[in-house]
């Protein structure tokens, strides 16, 4: 997600500045954070009684690092300046880590309910883990599995009718 706007950036003879940088960063997350969600509760809401799962930790994992990039960018990048680099604060460690932790729960719930919804039965790492990578590999996952989520999602709007 930085690599990419670096080289826009440099390719578009823009000066490299850290507010354009996070900007366009930024802008990518709420992207793929936002597909990441959307994929996961039409799944969930989609399948069986059975096979749905509880929202709350889906939404919290999301949560934690939305929190966690808004409390740098109001809190920490502040105090950067290009001469000094300040002492990260305390917080920033456990935050992130949380945060990392909500990224990987997220993936996981989202791509466990899309091919169980895609298989309509209940399905194992194994099987979804492809998913799961894919999901994780941005831009690549998102061109190689959104073409399947529109045939799966015009198959039920097809079979509501």
């Amino acid at each position: 997600m930085v690599v990419l706007p670096l080289a826009l950036t440099y390719m578009l003879g823009f000066k490299y500045t850290v507010p354009l940088i996070g900007s366009i960063v930024l802008f990518m997350i709420i992207v793929v954070f936002s597909w990441i969600f959307s994929i996961g509760l039409w799944a969930n809401r989609n399948l069986s009684q059975d096979q749905q799962k509880n929202l709350t930790p889906f939404a919290i994992g999301f949560a934690t690092p939305l929190v966690y990039i808004v409390m740098l960018i109001l809190i920490y990048f502040p105090t950067l300046n290009p001469e000094s680099r300040p002492q990260p604060p305390s917080w920033m460690l456990p935050l992130h880590i949380l945060s990392m932790m909500g990224i990987f729960y997220s993936i996981w719930f989202s791509a466990r309910q899309y091919i169980a919804l895609q298989r309509d039965h209940k399905v194992d790492y194994i099987i979804f883990s492809n998913t799961f990578f894919l999901m994780w590999i941005f831009p690549l996952g998102i061109w190689l599995i959104q073409p399947s989520v529109n045939q799966l999602f015009d198959k039920l709007e097809n079979t509501k009718i």
